[in-house]
């Protein structure tokens, strides 16, 4: 009897699992894996989100301040006071494979070339500034300055030294009949006759891609009208390195490009699907911002291509960048269609919106705006109104 009680016992300690129980311990086990799945995929996609947010701070953040940097340095190494009231601006480019006018030159630092309204469209900012401290120097001529470039009655002849560009600056040739023109220093040597002063050369040289010319030949003065002579109390401002940055919207990308540097356009940031600026412009007479204008043609006046009197009114600069998030968010799964964003991005408070029906997807995104307001602080110095 013992024996036949230790073999029962036996038997019990060695049966293994039921079919029941294995069922149930593989549904258990099916549930805390889905469990497990759901928490991983929720998270991860938060992490997504949260990375794309992100990203979207920072090229916004980066790319409002790069422009804000260059367009509160606009103006500085300038004869502003002399060279907004040009009547008539003329520059001259040759990179060995097109030459003309320097594109969006006017030497307004700061001009807003207008978008348009067009699904997509974005305006452009085009900064000017240059290099010298010596900038607001007026330097009188001792001649009269012949516009033809080559040979000995093109060369200047300033009454002092001082202020004057080493070789390979830029100056500007203004006179009273308000015409402005570009020049690049080529040559600089003492003058015998006079020992505290310099002649200053600024032949044309063939043009590369590397090394542009600014100073145009014989033929291209013709094409381009410049004025055949400065001979109304004629001067000089030196204005050393001379930058003309352009900022503009491209390909999802804010863009920029240096006109006095290698003229390569270059990615600043990506996923900046907009641009907007305004000019902010004050009375007459005044240097108080009374009101924000569009570059545009409008009730307000040509502000697409301001006058001289106008250009002396724009004091600070409104703009406004919008940038899109990297990620793509899934569909409704109730509709099948990209809901996550239902109104195009606004620029600022009652400001314009930014138009991206162009992209059929655009619903599919998130959206920040960054804006500011930046005070033309050189142009505000110098008292202009």
């Amino acid at each position: 009897m013992h024996a036949q009680r230790i073999h029962h016992y036996r038997a019990a300690c060695h049966r293994g699992f039921s079919l029941v129980e294995i069922m149930v311990g593989m549904v258990v086990g099916l549930v805390v894996a889905i469990i497990i799945y759901q928490v991983v995929s929720t998270n991860e996609a938060l992490k997504r989100t949260t990375t794309a947010g992100a990203d979207i701070q920072q090229n916004g953040m980066f790319s409002l301040s790069t422009i804000e940097r260059d367009v509160r340095a606009a103006g500085w190494g300038m004869p502003t006071a002399d060279v907004m009231p040009c009547a008539r601006y003329f520059s001259y480019y040759d990179d060995g494979s097109g030459s003309g006018a320097v594109p969006d030159f006017t030497g307004a630092p700061v001009r807003i070339v207008d978008g348009g309204s067009a699904p997509g469209a974005s305006d452009g900012i085009v900064v000017l500034w240059g290099s010298s401290v010596r900038a607001n120097v007026r330097n009188p001529l001792l001649q009269t300055v012949t516009a033809v470039p080559n040979g000995d009655p093109a060369k200047l002849y300033p009454v002092s030294a001082v202020g004057q560009s080493t070789v390979g600056g830029f100056a500007w040739l203004t006179d009273d009949r308000n015409d402005c023109a570009l020049v690049r220093i080529t040559a600089s040597v003492a003058n015998p006759a006079s020992p505290d002063t310099v002649i200053l050369s600024h032949d044309p040289v063939a043009g590369t891609a590397s090394q542009a010319n600014y100073n145009p030949p014989d033929g291209a003065m013709g094409a381009l009208a410049w004025p055949a002579v400065f001979d109304t109390n004629p001067r000089i401002h030196d204005a050393g390195a001379l930058m003309q940055r352009s900022y503009r919207v491209a390909n999802g990308s804010l863009m920029a490009q240096d006109r006095f540097s290698n003229g390569a356009l270059v990615q600043v940031a990506s996923h900046v699907v907009g641009l907007k600026a305004r000019y902010g412009i004050s009375d007459a007479g005044s240097q108080v911002v009374t009101q924000w204008v569009s570059a545009t043609l409008g009730p307000a006046g040509n502000w697409a291509l301001p006058t001289p009197a106008d250009a002396k009114r724009i004091k600070a600069i409104r703009l406004a960048v919008v940038v899109r998030s990297p990620l793509r968010e899934r569909p409704d799964p109730a509709t099948g269609t990209c809901n996550i964003t239902s109104t195009a991005p606004a620029t600022w408070p009652d400001g314009p919106a930014i138009d991206l029906s162009s992209d059929p997807d655009w619903r599919c995104y998130r959206y920040r705006s960054f804006e500011t307001v930046v005070p033309l602080r050189n142009v505000l110095w110098a008292n202009l109104s």
